[in-house]
């Protein structure tokens, strides 16, 4: 059984869909920010014969209401719209998946807040955005045909609007988000003040007010099963998510072979893979004596 509907969370309503039933919920944060949930609808839809999968698009993307006061991007809101979901879709001890800036989300929220949910899963997500920043420039100056220049060198110089610049770009998403298939998103579901007012240029060139964003200090406070799980060619690197594991006391770092950023829009057999890496984490937490 699907259903959907809106809800009432800080600064306005956002969209929540929710399938399947029985065993704990599996709560999906999705990425961006500035991206709506859409990407994780049919992925994560194989899981919901052993439980119950809600998605949401946060306030400002997809089919939530819109932002129009920039005073709402901010990080503290959006932590709130987590519990707010939590809360009025009563959600009793989750698991809480986060994808990318969904993972940071998810990540604070475990940290700060000490909530009860069954475990938490840090998929592709970040815990400082200084270090980050860096190494994404130096995955950048690997690539061959000088992209690092042609990309964050025409930001500096103004230039972004050289074509160049653009196939530079998608040159680093190639091989560093999605290797063997071309992620596409309805433009009308996306917001790009919430990109620019966060991260600003683009995530080797982070000008937004995530500039300084940083929790690794916090991370020891996560009180929740977590799995710490990451691509061989992703934008975070093995060795940042081997970090963000190794200061949470009850967590697993995976990195799963020939997967980049976004793993469950890779080719058939990598999603499958993945997708049974998160079965397999579900499984071994909810084995445990409670």
């Amino acid at each position: 059984m699907t259903t959907e509907g809106r809800i009432a969370v800080p600064g306005g309503k956002v969209w929540y869909r929710r399938t399947g039933g029985g065993g704990t919920p599996l709560l999906l944060v999705h990425g961006g920010p500035g991206y709506p949930s859409d990407p994780l609808f049919a992925p994560f839809e194989t899981l919901a014969a052993d439980r119950e999968v809600v998605w949401y698009d946060q306030l400002g993307v997809g089919r939530s209401d819109p932002v129009e006061d920039t005073a709402l991007l901010t990080v503290d809101r959006f932590l709130d719209e987590l519990g707010a979901v939590i809360e009025e879709l009563g959600l009793e001890r989750p698991h809480v998946y986060g994808h990318s800036w969904g993972a940071m989300l998810a990540l604070q929220y475990a940290a700060e807040r000490d909530p009860d949910w069954t475990s938490l899963i840090c998929s592709n997500g970040l815990a400082a955005i200084p270090r980050f920043e860096a190494e994404v420039r130096d995955l950048l100056a690997q690539l061959p045909g000088d992209v690092l220049d042609r990309t964050y060198g025409r930001e500096l110089r103004g230039e972004t609007d050289d074509p160049d610049y653009h196939l530079a770009q998608a040159a680093y998403l190639r091989a560093h988000l999605v290797r063997t298939a071309i992620p596409r998103l309805d433009p009308a579901k996306t917001s790009t003040t919430t990109y620019r007012t966060l991260i600003g240029h683009a995530d080797y060139h982070v000008t937004g007010t995530l500039k300084n964003w940083d929790i690794f200090h916090e991370l020891d406070r996560i009180d929740v099963p977590t799995l710490v799980l990451g691509g061989e060619f992703d934008t975070c690197v093995p060795a940042h998510l081997a970090d963000i594991a190794a200061r949470i006391p009850d967590a697993r770092h995976l990195t799963q072979p020939g997967a980049a950023h976004m793993p469950y829009l890779e080719s058939a057999p990598l999603r499958t893979e993945y997708l049974a890496l998160i079965r397999d984490h579900l499984t071994r937490v909810e084995a445990r004596p409670r």
